[in-house]
């Protein structure tokens, strides 16, 4: 599947999920107010952040397909990280929060209906589950997917905590179930948003994507024929799925037809796509070696 039809899939699972989330949320919303559950309510807002976060990453998803203007010229993949990292700063917000509503709750248990708890925190576990199997696919192509993925396993894990509290609340009548399983579920949030904020941190800073080992790509770079030297390399990415080279290569002094210089280049752009999914490269044939002098030229050699 291409990259063009890769951005129109992942749209569509945005948009169903954000849909989908609604819907929990205005079960769990309609729950809370006939339960009168302190933790459906909490889960609630929490699933009023996610929405957000669907909606944003859905809006930010649309604008990826945007073409390349003169201001723009790589077009509008990084917004999608920008989002992805807004996204995971919800997560990490989110976490917090859940823990202190559970140390109030175990302090101050409320009475609730547990049946009705159960009922409805139910129906919104089965749409989360639902939700997620749609979308996790795609979450190692895409980070805001990642990250709305993290948020679909944190609804899911609250929503399957409350079933839980619920079912012991109705057989023990302690109210302060839901407050413990609460502070276990928080950690588990927020381990998954500092993992996408690793993640878009990496690629803001423009560093060798970490599936990408930068010493083999020099080293199958030097196998290609022709090739004497690497240097000035740069691997980096605009998005989970757009990766970019760029680099100086030194070219044997017996190549001297252009068409041999230009079969050298296609070789090794072919090489990179075919082994690293390196899909937009630009090599600088050189025949004689970049001075050492030369600010321009980080000279990263094996």
């Amino acid at each position: 599947m291409d990259e063009h039809n890769h951005h129109i899939r992942h749209e569509k699972n945005l948009k169903l999920a954000f849909i989908l989330t609604l819907c929990v949320l205005a079960t769990e919303f309609f729950g809370a107010i006939i339960s009168k559950s302190m933790a459906l309510y909490a889960d609630s807002g929490h699933i009023f952040v996610d929405a957000s976060s669907l909606l944003l990453a859905w809006i930010a998803q649309s604008q990826i397909k945007k073409e390349p203007t003169a201001k723009n010229t790589y077009g509008f993949h990084r917004l999608g990280i920008l989002t992805a990292l807004l996204n995971a700063a919800l997560l990490l917000i989110i976490s917090i929060a859940l823990m202190y509503e559970s140390y109030l709750r175990l302090i101050h248990p409320e009475i609730v209906n547990s049946k009705l708890m159960i009922l409805f925190a139910s129906i919104s576990f089965i749409i989360n589950i639902i939700i997620g199997f749609k979308i996790y696919k795609d979450i190692h192509q895409n980070l805001n997917i990642k990250s709305s993925f993290f948020h679909i396993i944190g609804d899911s894990i609250i929503s399957f905590s409350i079933i839980v509290a619920g079912i012991l609340i109705y057989l023990t009548r302690l109210y302060y179930f839901d407050a413990i399983i609460g502070l276990l579920v928080a950690p588990i949030i927020a381990i998954g948003a500092f993992s996408v904020i690793n993640e878009t941190i990496n690629i803001l800073l423009e560093a060798v994507p970490k599936e990408i080992d930068y010493i083999k790509v020099q080293e199958e770079i030097l196998e290609i024929e022709g090739v004497k030297n690497v240097h000035d390399l740069h691997i980096w990415s605009l998005s989970k799925s757009f990766i970019l080279l760029s680099s100086h290569v030194l070219i044997d002094d017996k190549i001297k037809d252009s068409a041999d210089l230009c079969c050298i280049i296609n070789n090794i752009q072919y090489m990179l796509s075919k082994k690293f999914k390196i899909n937009h490269a630009v090599i600088q044939p050189e025949l004689t070696m970049c001075k050492k002098d030369n600010g321009y030229c980080v000279a990263h050699q094996i």
